[in-house]
């Protein structure tokens, strides 16, 4: 079985080789005209990252566990902010956008609180 810790690696290295891609030669990514989809799929990549980061190291009884989750929350924000910056000035034709920080925040906070519900009501023994 993967541990848990890979699995949200694994994942932030997924989101990067996907932002830091050049798409337009792309064709079939081209044909997809739904509105906004980019922050849309920004937001679901926060949101999985941020689940997958709690599910990795918040311990429900730690006495730590307040600081583990601000750190979870503000480096996930803060690796949002590299990954666009880094569009900006790498020769990925990608720029820089607020808009999508704001959907990397919005999913990182979505997906953490989805953690704390899930944790709050998800049996004890499993």
């Amino acid at each position: 079985m993967l541990n848990k810790t890979f699995l949200a690696v694994l994942w932030n290295v997924v989101i990067l080789v996907f932002c830091l891609i050049n798409l337009s030669n792309i064709n079939e990514v081209q044909k997809i005209s739904i509105p906004n989809i980019d922050k849309i799929v920004h937001f679901i990549f926060y949101t999985t990252s941020s689940f997958l980061w709690s599910w990795a190291l918040l311990k429900q009884n730690a006495s730590n566990y307040k600081l583990n989750l601000l750190l979870i929350i503000l480096g996930l924000i803060l690796f949002g902010l590299l990954v666009e910056f880094l569009q900006d000035v790498l020769p990925t034709k990608r720029s820089f956008e607020w808009l999508d920080v704001a959907c990397n925040t919005l999913g990182v906070l979505f997906g953490t609180t989805i953690y704390l519900v899930y944790t709050k009501f998800k049996p004890h023994n499993s």
